[in-house]
């Protein structure tokens, strides 16, 4: 179990702020640390710091943080204020969290719907059908052969709800996964996928906007180039198609050209704003507010993508209703109508 990433950042930037060493800091982390693992990895970065480790590439082997975070860091420490880029960084992830909360909050109820829908699907699919062709066994041949025939349109509707189930699920988890998890390789497809399925391309493209202005915002402010923060961005995203636009930049601002900021990426009020920006200072401070633009129409297109999600999760609910009906309410119903027609005409 590693530790917490913002938890040991801020540690970090209090205690450097009064004072203490990194290695200082981690013995203290060590030590309050409730888990063993935890303090194994403490200790392990505090000996690796002693043995002159780089704090960026120490961070990186034994906390496994974003490659933006791991770069950031390691500018920091080439020149600069590293507590000042400490607190940036610490700022950075508080607004990220506070996103992943925000927008995590809208994904319960979709899951409980499907969640739903698939203990009906593999209930009616692996138990109801098999139990009433079972028990169709002991009735006479003509009742087996109308309820064999029930049971298998039930069947067909069984399957045709399941393979709405996977659909859905492939396409809802995809987006969990883009938004929500950090594992490099897993999150990278997911987001490379997400950004080009239907509905879920919007919501990827406002969050990874507002992910990386806040980034290129907070470098800028520490005095990172422009070039190079552009650079860090675009190693940053795990979209193609934004560090596509990002290269575009890049070779604009080698040949010292000044209207970089003309690309999709920024849309066209945003590339008005910067290029009446006075500075560079200025440029940093206007990308923030970009970042809390984007931020605000992230959340505002997560909140209608899980409504929707949401109404396609109670329509799949609503079918497994009726197909659990089906298979179950009527096959008795049927059942019961045959051993009415036998005994009538006995």
């Amino acid at each position: 179990m590693k530790p917490d990433l913002l938890t040991l950042l801020k540690t970090l930037q209090l205690s450097l702020e009064n004072g203490k060493s990194l290695t200082s800091a981690l013995s203290m982390l060590q030590k309050i640390a409730k888990n063993k693992s935890e303090r194994q990895i403490y200790s392990e970065m505090t000996q690796a710091i002693q043995e002159g480790t780089n704090f960026s590439k120490t961070l990186e082997k034994h906390v496994s943080p974003s490659p933006d975070i791991v770069q950031f860091i390691s500018m920091a420490e080439k020149g600069g204020s590293f507590v000042k880029t400490l607190k940036s960084v610490v700022n950075y992830l508080e607004i990220k969290n506070n996103f992943y909360q925000e927008s995590g909050d809208k994904i319960a109820l979709p899951f409980i719907y499907f969640t739903l829908v698939a203990i009906v699907v593999i209930y009616i699919r692996f138990f109801a059908i098999p139990l009433h062709l079972e028990e169709a066994l002991t009735y006479d041949p003509q009742i087996q052969i109308v309820i064999a025939d029930h049971l298998h349109m039930a069947q067909n509707l069984s399957d045709t709800l399941f393979g709405f189930l996977i659909l859905f699920a492939l396409y809802f988890f995809t987006v969990m996964i883009a938004l929500f998890d950090s594992t490099g390789l897993l999150e990278g497809f997911a987001k490379r996928s997400a950004s080009l399925l239907p509905l879920s391309s919007r919501i990827i493209g406002y969050f990874e906007k507002f992910i990386l202005l806040n980034l290129l915002s907070e470098m800028i402010k520490n005095g990172v180039s422009l070039k190079t923060a552009f650079k860090v961005a675009s190693t940053s995203t795990l979209v193609p198609a934004i560090a596509k636009q990002f290269s575009t930049t890049l070779e604009r601002l080698s040949r010292g050209e000044k209207n970089f900021w003309e690309i999709p990426f920024f849309d066209e009020i945003e590339q008005h704003l910067l290029a009446g920006a006075g500075n560079v200072a200025q440029l940093g401070e206007i990308m923030s507010q970009f970042s809390n633009r984007a931020r605000l129409n992230a959340l505002s297109a997560a909140t209608k993508f899980f409504r929707l999600i949401t109404i396609l999760a109670i329509l799949l609910l609503a079918f497994a209703v009726f197909v659990e009906f089906f298979t179950i309410v009527l096959t008795q119903v049927l059942i019961q109508q045959e051993f009415i027609n036998a005994a009538g005409h006995a």
